[in-house]
C-alpha cells in the first residue's frame, strides 16, 4: 500500500490556479528486485539522527524498502553497548547512537516500510574495538592488528552482544 501511495503521489502535479491534477492511468508496478536498498556507513564517519531520518523520508520518496546501517569500523563504534560500555566511550570519540535512537530511527523507518539492517564488520575492521578492549585482538600487539581473535571466549561473549534484536521492533521488510 505505501508503494501504490508513493506512485501516485508521483503523479500528483499542481496547476497554476493553486489546485492539483491527477492524469487519468493505469498502472502496473512492482518491484523488480525484493532488496531495494541504501547504505549509511556510520562506521566510517557519524551520520545525525536527523540525517538518518532524512535518508529514509528519501528512501521512501523511491520506495526503496531496507536500510543497511554501518555501526563499526575501524575508524568508529558509534552505537551503544551496555555490556560493554568502553567499546562506545573509547571508540568513537564519544559520539554514538544511544540504544533509544536506535530503537527511534528503527521505528521510524517501519513506519515508511522500511527494514533495518545493522552490521557490525568482523572480524576485520575492529580496530575501534580494541581502543577499550585490546584483549579483542588478534596478535599480541592490538596497534598491528585490525582483526579481532575468533578463537578466544572472550569475542564469541563480546560479537554475541552485538545483536541488535534487543533494540529493534520488528519491521515489516516489503
Amino acid at each position: 500500500m505505501l508503494r501504490g501511495l508513493q506512485t501516485f503521489l508521483q503523479l500528483v502535479r499542481i496547476t497554476p490556479k493553486k489546485s492539483f491534477s491527477v492524469p487519468a492511468v493505469s498502472i502496473e508496478d512492482r518491484p523488480r528486485f525484493p532488496w531495494r536498498g541504501l547504505l549509511i556507513d556510520s562506521g566510517h564517519r557519524f551520520v545525525p539522527v536527523s540525517v538518518v531520518k532524512q535518508s529514509l523520508d528519501g528512501m521512501e520518496a523511491v520506495k526503496l524498502n531496507v536500510f543497511h546501517w554501518r555501526f563499526a569500523d575501524n575508524q568508529g563504534f558509534h552505537v551503544e553497548s551496555k555490556k560493554f560500555p568502553l567499546l562506545q566511550e573509547k571508540g568513537c570519540g564519544g559520539v554514538y547512537y544511544s540504544q533509544d535512537e536506535v530503537r527511534e530511527v528503527v521505528a521510524y523507518a517501519r513506519d515508511r516500510g522500511i527494514r533495518v539492517v545493522p552490521e557490525f564488520d568482523m572480524p576485520c575492521h575492529t580496530t575501534s574495538w580494541f581502543l577499550g578492549y585490546p584483549d579483542l585482538a588478534s596478535g599480541e600487539d592490538p596497534s598491528h592488528s585490525s582483526a579481532i581473535d575468533p578463537t578466544r571466549w572472550r569475542t564469541g561473549e563480546a560479537a554475541s552482544t552485538m545483536n541488535v534484536d534487543s533494540v529493534s521492533p520488528a519491521s515489516n521488510g516489503t
